[in-house]
């Protein structure tokens, strides 16, 4: 096949290009709005790649090309294990401690267009507590607990089916629900210590830690959320499509920028809180970030990512626009060993899955 401006642009300029963008938002150090923004198109240049690889593969345009797409998929492994997992899937057992984590999404991710919950989902929720195994540690985020309708009585009820004898919460009254907001963690073994994560200015972003005492070992589990930046798309009727698309991009643009900055506040004052930790830590959390973020990857330097560990597949936790995200995640201590890890598809209560993980500890 002879050099021709098609088959340089596809064999030799877009493998640079795509391991250009991947060493930068991947490998390199981040810490720049610009970079967080870049990171968001990497599932664009993950298929990418394998589509260059796959040209390839069909058309075969000379042994001295295969260099450029291979060296796009090197760059590309890191993000490749982030997204997709390849582990031996292992029973529900042999584990010292199972944890779950769960944006509930107050229980109805409409509640504030419609205000009331849907009690058909606390009672499909309160139904998978009842026939199965609740998992040891329950810790939700954005949790709802009406204080004027007995059927939204959810700390009560989870506490009773789910077998659970103690539990911290650090809620808000909110006045147009009626009712407390805030995280909480749901435990069968004891909390010792508990105590506040104030992150942000925001009142329901925030988060918490409980020491846990499983025997004779003591583990620190921490339940937080990270700000989430609200992106809609919004159609205003009678406007025309080029309008319509120039203004939700330009609005994207303004919350992901705006997003990451928070974010990174968060994180600092996160981070000070696991410093400060005399024990091995587990990290529930819903992140709001992408696994090729700052945010993300913060974290994943210092500790293991559940999903990575022990999930299979793409593990995506997400069910809404647009679909193919996993922002909910479990961070582990590396003195800690990850038995199984589950993203709980079946249980589409909220806009996001339950994710569950069983550890042994060391």
């Amino acid at each position: 096949m002879k050099d021709r401006p098609v088959t340089l642009s596809i064999f030799v300029l877009l493998p640079l290009i795509l391991a250009g963008i991947t060493v930068l938002t991947s490998h390199l150090e981040r810490g720049t709005w610009w970079m967080e923004l870049l990171s968001f198109g990497m599932p664009v240049v993950l298929l990418a790649t394998l589509l260059v690889l796959l040209a390839w593969a069909i058309l075969r345009p000379g042994v001295r090309y295969i260099w450029l797409p291979l060296l796009a998929l090197v760059a590309a492994i890191e993000p490749f294990q982030a997204t997709f997992a390849i582990n031996v899937p292992k029973e529900r057992s042999g584990h010292d401690l199972s944890v779950m984590s769960f944006n509930a999404a107050l229980f109805n991710p409409y509640r504030p267009s419609t205000l009331e919950s849907d009690t058909a989902v606390h009672s499909s929720i309160y139904a998978y507590l009842r026939e199965n195994s609740p998992p040891d540690i329950l810790c939700i985020q954005e949790f709802f607990h009406s204080t004027r309708d007995e059927q939204e009585m959810s700390a009560d009820s989870i506490l009773q089916l789910g077998g659970y004898s103690y539990f911290y919460t650090n809620p808000v009254h909110n006045t147009d629900y009626d009712g407390l907001i805030g995280v909480i963690t749901f435990s069968k073994f004891p909390l010792v210590r508990s105590g506040k994560l104030e992150m942000g200015d925001e009142r329901f972003n925030n988060g918490q830690w409980n020491d846990v005492l499983v025997g004779a070992d003591t583990v620190r589990v921490f339940n937080i959320q990270l700000r989430s930046m609200s992106i809609r798309w919004r159609a205003i009727k009678g406007r025309s499509l080029l309008r319509d698309l120039r203004s939700n991009l330009a609005s994207i643009y303004r919350k992901l920028r705006w997003g990451y900055t928070m974010r990174k506040v968060e994180m600092d004052r996160i981070e000070e809180a696991l410093d400060a930790s005399p024990h091995p830590v587990i990290i529930c959390a819903d992140l709001n970030a992408t696994p090729y973020s700052h945010t993300y990857q913060r974290l994943k330097s210092r500790y293991h990512n559940a999903f990575e560990k022990g999930g299979t597949g793409f593990g995506f936790t997400y069910h809404h626009i647009p679909w193919f995200i996993r922002i909910d995640n479990q961070f582990f201590d590396r003195e800690l060993e990850i038995q199984y890890f589950r993203t709980l598809d079946e249980i589409r209560v909220s806009d996001h899955y339950p994710i569950e993980a069983g550890y042994r500890l060391r």
